[in-house]
């Protein structure tokens, strides 16, 4: 299976560079150039909107070459490491790589408290109860957003439409009527707007259902729709990540692996980082290759701190914590969950296919 790596000189950090540079503010990565000679024609407004999970797969395999979003597909760009929805929204919504804001999957440890924390929903893994009496990402990870960092500037006004950001929405509908109503307010104006689909019915369904073609097609026609709409407008459309369709190894059918961890893996289920005992440290690569074959490459944390492979940048310093002894990257069709209990999606994503890192860079001009 065809393997890609993270390319943070084509990625979306790139593009949050080129955003972060069109309205006046620091930026930290290269700029995307494609982006960079679009926003040269000084838009009123510029709008991003991201798709959860509408990798270039699901376009190629679910639009026809001559629908309104392959028509304007520029370029395909990079994911970040891992491909999965905590690590790259906040990528973008920061401008900074994974190994810089922290926030890289959507399972961590915290020694703090000597849990594993889902950190988006704030709750311990397995239980689902609350992980503190506060957010623990947002206050031991805290960054700067764009919206902010762009609001600061006074060069113009920032917005993000999504159920959690700055003007929340609860449907479709609502979010595109929002996206239609700051544009047609004065003064220049970045807007991210963020959709949870085609993600959740892939996870659900698999990635080729008919169900997921419908999403795509109704994503297709509702945004050809709103850039009728708009004028003086640059209209991006994104994803956070690709999906593929996903069989599990379970981690409590192989004993002599289970009894050299020191809990159950965290991360992600196709980046599943492993907090090895100390006596098991030399044995653990050849007892994991021993029971997983070649579905996964396994890098130690010497290995990912040499390869970059979650970004460059400042590294934030909890990074370490989360990387744990080693991390299992999926190559292949497989993810590791813990135990037969544990949910098993029929599509998943966080690995090194190339379906899961490629994502659209499509861009309409109004």
């Amino acid at each position: 299976m065809e393997i890609k790596y993270p390319d943070y000189t084509n990625s979306l950090v790139n593009l949050a560079s080129s955003i972060l540079k069109n309205f006046g503010a620091v930026y930290r990565h290269p700029t995307l150039p494609a982006f960079d000679r679009l926003l040269s024609d000084n838009y009123k407004n510029v709008v991003v909107l991201l798709f959860d999970g509408m990798g270039v797969d699901a376009l190629s395999y679910h639009l026809t070459a001559d629908s309104f979003l392959r028509k304007h597909l520029v370029t395909e760009i990079s994911s970040v490491f891992p491909s999965t929805t905590t690590a790259a929204t906040i990528t973008i919504e920061s401008g900074i790589t994974p190994a810089e804001h922290g926030w890289i999957g959507w399972t961590l440890y915290f020694k703090e408290l000597d849990k594993l924390v889902n950190i988006f929903p704030n709750t311990v893994k397995f239980t689902q109860e609350p992980a503190a009496d506060y957010h623990v990402a947002g206050k031991l990870l805290p960054y700067n957003s764009i919206i902010n960092i762009i609001n600061e500037t006074g060069n113009a006004k920032a917005y993000s439409v999504s159920p959690f950001g700055t003007n929340k929405i609860s449907t479709i509908d609502e979010l595109f009527n929002e996206v239609i109503s700051l544009c047609r307010q004065e003064g220049r104006k970045y807007i991210y707007s963020y959709w949870d689909e085609p993600d959740a019915t892939m996870h659900m369904a698999g990635c080729y259902d008919e169900s997921v073609g419908l999403l795509i097609k109704d994503i297709n026609d509702r945004v050809e729709k709103l850039c009728r709409e708009l004028e003086d407008t640059l209209v991006i459309v994104t994803s956070d990540h690709g999906l593929i369709d996903t069989k599990y190894r379970i981690l409590t059918d192989y004993p002599e692996l289970l009894n050299m961890i020191k809990r159950p893996p965290s991360i992600e289920n196709r980046a599943a980082c492993f907090y090895v005992k100390e006596e098991y440290q030399s044995r653990f690569a050849d007892e994991f290759y021993k029971a997983m074959g070649d579905d996964f490459l396994l890098m130690s944390k010497e290995d990912i701190k040499k390869s970059n492979i979650f970004g460059y940048g400042n590294i934030r310093p909890k990074f370490e914590d989360f990387i744990g002894d080693f991390i299992a990257i999926a190559t292949a069709e497989y993810g590791i969950v813990y135990s037969i209990y544990q949910k098993q999606d029929p599509a998943n994503h966080a690995g090194l296919t190339t379906k899961e890192m490629l994502v659209p860079f499509i861009a309409i001009e109004k």
